[in-house]
């Protein structure tokens, strides 16, 4: 384009029925003629009968013809990278010529000429009309860029020689010259003064920037995916090369960070994906990383005053209209961040060098730290600090207190928990310490979109008595807005200090003090260390330093500490050794450990899942202290770190932990509490250590009463691990070799599924009953009479499915009826999780001969039990006597009784009864408005929400659950799939579940359903 950049180009005036005449007589196709969006030219779809689809481009009268013919070969260039084995898939359109042999016609409109063209259209949607771009999706888009940057490396066309606003090298005269056409003024004026200091960033750097043919417009706006199975989006071409010029190189990778921005601007860091993804292809230089973040800012500041310019000289451009907010959220996300704070962060990111951060956190004193070295410390010798720890770590932090409502994780004032904390360590006439760097619980609040901002950026010192403070270093000390700085001669550092009282021989104006030197008072010290790179550029009073920020998110410390590092060097080894500084966890690096000494075939959640290290009730908690609702984990009945069951232990294990072969009251005590839960004829208990022990000892207890070694089962069943209890566990999914394993003594029978099974309906309980009875009466004609019969009394590991009525009545009859007994497998369901029962055999009105019971019974702690009668169990004697070496033992019991107690006392029955309820309304409530959700199975807060593609058919939306389940995860929610066919979620938290998180689990699941179109 020719025409001054400070000038509008209003799109050509062509209405559809215009672009209907120009596709026929230039092209000769007809179809209907739908408009697509566009800044400057005009684009129109043309929809054939026969099914094909062309895009209709008129580009603005501005386009010379080298510049569309460059456009095309920029296309042609990407085609032909798609099609070569280095850089397969990528996909642009393919130009079309018209009859007369020519890719680009003329025609006059208005007195002026347009250039116009046919393309084919590539199948599938703007990556911008999906509304959930992941990390995943972000590094993809990356990738794309840097193999199409590999795609157009030597391109040359004269038509790429081009002056356009889109130019990133032009982009500050570009701001200068459209500032005036930005209505509001505070905006006008914010979006200069950043485009000046990004400019200045540049300084020195242009130069070393490698130029290149580029797209120059590659955002979501001009990728197209198509939908996975999934829902998700897969990347499928590229489209709209109307800004195709040369530039600099790394101007490509500016334009898909603006996708990330815009998507999410309050986390600007959300780029890194994408970064990383381009330089996999297209190894950034240092100098293009470091160029990076200022581009990006003048990205956003051109999109902001070019979008205002082109709706004065366009009023009617809707799609123009429509970017306006979006372009804003561009420029201030980007401005919002540091330009130091980003460029540390993008380098740790691509490996391009160690941060300081790094070199603080391992406990070395960094080079930015004048006077750290010659013992000069803030505070006397004779101080002693102890740390306040509010970390993960934390044994200071008790039972969620740091729950508590508090002030904003903006606000640095100390919460009411953090100032107990405080109080506790005056009250032992020490220094209380809080840490720079150090992921707080009590800023981490309940689960979130996202990671909090609990990090702390400062540090602090508490004294009950008023401590003497002195200058580390040698330099000037003066009152700012913010609080005392104390600035180093060499501007190598300086300290912020908020509640520094100065003394009386220090004025108000700067005053310079040598190392060692008091320089006032203070009972409560927070403390900012700013680095020589926060310093740079500011003036001697302090302006022009960027504001002190309290709290970061953790995986944005290291970017952060580029300008406020960790002040402990100047606080003193004597106040805060370097072994008690905080310290980072890195997950992968634990991960790698896992893998490495812990067998892979006991696996793990999630590909790179978050490092668990602390619960608390229905939440579990990483090393950043990000809280996650656990929906999956019924092992935790009562809630994870219960205050009194860890009592109970610690009390136990300190009087006595032995082997049930000792006398001791409290085995009588569990053994006679679990048969009071029972129906009458039960009345005596077997201790094991987990749910495989409790149903292998039941199958052996059925065999030995029975003299019958038949036993039968159904099939999508999970009852354990180990050679008797994986033989009558039928779940594929499990064990996917079941079927061909299985002993010839084990007979399974239709799983009683009334909703997919063979059977289904209200009938559908008899129906299958009849089958499996018919199934027993086949294999006692055979010589082979079934002598136990196991079942849940719903089907956990299938998804919660409920056993339909008249089936459980009738099939224990009839084993009955031949001489067996039958099993009730509670392990999963059992202990009042299913809300209006306390064992889900009552759902049917049935009573088994033997109940197996775990998980919840422990909470944790490795504890089972078998509940029976006596002429079962003493049916085993006549094989020898049965003894575990810690089951049943002391601490075992005292925790089973505790947590019994606790699931009566708290009412958490009830309370699976009424959450339950509300979880199951409301999710029923989303299956009106997403196709995917097929069914709500389960009771209580024993749920599975089965999604399927068709709800006629049922075909199981197998990868829609596993994107579903990682998705959540994002959204700091824990939830998994099961069953056979891996596409039922199962739902079973702790049962002290609140209404609050039960919402925010539904309004999760609403969001990511919408997000996967289901």
């Amino acid at each position: 384009m020719t025409a001054p950049l400070d000038e509008g180009l209003p799109r050509p005036q062509i209405d559809t029925r215009l672009a209907a005449e120009l596709a026929g007589d230039l092209f000769g196709i007809s179809g209907h003629v739908q408009e697509l969006g566009s800044q400057q030219d005009r684009n129109f779809l043309i929809q054939a009968a026969e099914g094909r689809r062309h895009l209709l481009k008129i580009s603005n009268p501005a386009s010379t013809r080298a510049e569309v013919e460059a456009q095309n070969a920029v296309m042609a260039a990407v085609r032909h990278a798609g099609q070569e084995e280095a850089l397969p898939g990528l996909r642009a359109p393919r130009v079309l010529p018209s009859p007369a042999g020519r890719e680009i016609e003329r025609v006059t409109l208005g007195g002026r000429e347009h250039l116009v063209r046919l393309l084919d259209f590539l199948d599938g949607e703007p990556l911008i009309g999906f509304p959930h771009a992941g990390p995943g999706t972000l590094a993809g888009l990356g990738a794309l860029a840097g193999r199409l940057s590999l795609a157009l490396d030597g391109l040359e066309h004269p038509g790429l020689e081009r002056r356009l606003q889109w130019d990133l090298r032009r982009a500050p005269e570009v701001i200068d010259s459209l500032a005036r056409f930005v209505r509001d003024e505070d905006r006008r004026e914010r979006v200069l003064r950043a485009a000046r200091n990004a400019a200045h960033r540049l300084e020195g750097l242009t130069a070393e920037l490698p130029q290149q043919a580029v797209h120059g417009d590659l955002t979501d706006d001009n990728v197209v995916a198509v939908r996975r199975e999934s829902g998700e989006p897969e990347l499928a071409g590229i489209i709209d090369f109307g800004d195709a010029m040369r530039s600099w190189r790394i101007a490509e990778l500016v334009m898909v960070c603006t996708t990330a921005l815009h998507r999410e601007p309050e986390r600007p860091l959300a780029v890194l994906p994408a970064v990383t993804g381009f330089h996999r292809h297209r190894a950034l230089l240092e100098a293009e990383a470091e160029a990076l973040w200022p581009l990006l800012v003048l990205r956003g500041a051109v999109l902001v005053v070019s979008g205002e310019q082109q709706l004065a000289v366009d009023p009617g451009n809707d799609y123009a209209a429509e970017a306006i907010e979006r372009e804003w959220d561009v420029f201030t996300s980007a401005e919002s961040l540091d330009a130091a704070v980003a460029g540390s962060a993008l380098r740790t990111a691509l490996g391009l060098g160690r941060t300081p951060v790094q070199t603080v956190l391992a406990g070395s004193t960094p080079d930015a730290a004048p006077g750290a070295s010659d013992g000069t410390s803030l505070l006397p010798e004779d101080v002693t600090g102890r740390v306040v720890d509010l970390s993960w770590e934390s044994r200071q932090l008790r039972d969620g207190e740091w729950l508590e409502p508090g002030p904003s994780g903006a606000d640095p004032e100390p919460t009411a928990v953090e100032r107990r904390r405080i109080d506790e360590v005056l009250g032992a006439g020490e220094v209380a310490v809080l840490r720079y760097g150090e992921p707080r619980l009590t800023r981490a609040g309940v689960p979130g979109t996202g990671a909090p901002e609990n990090t702390a950026l400062f540090a602090e010192l508490h004294s009950a008595a008023e401590l003497q403070v002195r200058s580390p270093f040698a330099g000037t000390l003066h009152a700012t807005a913010r609080g005392m700085m104390l600035r180093a001669d060499d501007d190598s550092a300086a300290l912020l200090m908020q509640g520094l009282i100065p003394g009386d021989e220090q004025p108000a104006q700067s005053v310079r003090v040598q190392a060692g030197e008091p320089v006032g008072t203070s009972g409560a010290l927070r403390l900012w260390h700013l680095t020589a790179t926060a310093l740079a550029g500011a003036e001697p009073d302090g302006s022009g330093l960027p504001e002190p920020r309290a709290f970061v998110r953790a995986a944005e410390l290291d970017g952060w500490a580029t300008i406020f590092a960790d002040p402990a060097p100047f606080i003193g080894a004597h106040v805060l050794p370097a072994s008690r500084r905080a310290r980072r966890i890195d997950p992968a690096e634990d991960l790698a450990r896992r893998e490495a000494a812990f067998d892979a075939l006991q696996g793990h959640y999630y590909q790179a899942p978050p490092q668990i290290e602390r619960g608390w009730r229905e939440f579990l908690i990483d090393t950043d202290g990000r809280h996650y609702l656990d929906m999956v984990n019924n092992v935790a009945a009562v809630g994870h770190g219960h205050p009194r069951l860890a009592a109970a232990a610690a009390d136990q294990w300190r009087m006595l932990n032995t082997n049930s072969r000792f006398h001791y009251r409290v085995v009588a005590e569990f053994s006679e509490r679990l048969l009071s839960l029972m129906p009458p004829g039960f009345d005596t208990v077997l201790l094991v250590n987990s749910g495989t022990e409790a149903v292998d000892l039941a199958l052996r207890l059925g065999q030995a009463f029975t003299g019958r070694p038949d036993v039968m089962c159904v099939h999508e069943s999970y009852h354990g691990w180990s050679i008797g209890a994986d033989a009558v566990s039928t779940s594929l999914s499990d064990n996917p070799l079941a079927d061909e394993t299985r002993p010839d003594w084990v007979h399974p029978v239709s799983a009683p599924n009334a909703y997919r099974g063979r059977y289904r309906g209200p009938g559908a309980g008899p129906q299958y009953a009849a089958e499996a009875e018919a199934e027993l009466a086949r294999l006692a004609a055979a010589g082979r009479p079934v002598g136990t019969y196991i079942a849940e009394p719903r089907n956990g590991n299938a998804g919660a499915i409920p056993t339909p009525p008249g089936y459980l009545e009738r099939i224990y009859a009839a084993v009955r009826a031949q001489g067996g007994i039958v099993i009730a497998d509670e392990v999963q369901v059992g202990c009042g999780r299913l809300g209006e029962v306390f064992w889900g055999f009552q759902e049917h009105g049935v009573v088994p001969d033997i109940v197996t019971v775990a998980k919840a019974l422990g909470n944790g702690h490795p504890l089972g039990a078998v509940i029976t009668r006596k002429e079962i169990a003493q049916a085993l004697t006549r094989q020898g006597a049965f003894f575990s070496s810690a089951a049943g033992s002391p601490v075992s019991c005292r925790i089973g009784l505790e947590v019994l107690d606790i699931i009566e006392e708290e009412g958490l029955q009830a309370n699976a009864a009424t959450v339950g309820e509300r979880l199951r309304a409301g999710v029923q409530a989303l299956a009106g408005r997403h196709r995917l959700i097929g069914a709500v199975h389960g009771r209580g807060l024993y749920q599975g929400i089965e999604l399927v593609r068709d709800r006629e058919t049922l075909e199981p939306a197998v990868e829609e659950t596993r994107a579903l389940c990682a998705r959540m995860l994002e959204l700091g929610v824990i939830v998994q799939p099961t069953g056979d066919r891996q596409n039922v979620l199962k739902v079973k938290p702790p049962m002290c579940l609140s209404p609050a998180s039960a919402d925010y689990f539904i309004g999760a699941l609403d969001r990511v359903l919408t997000e996967l179109g289901g």
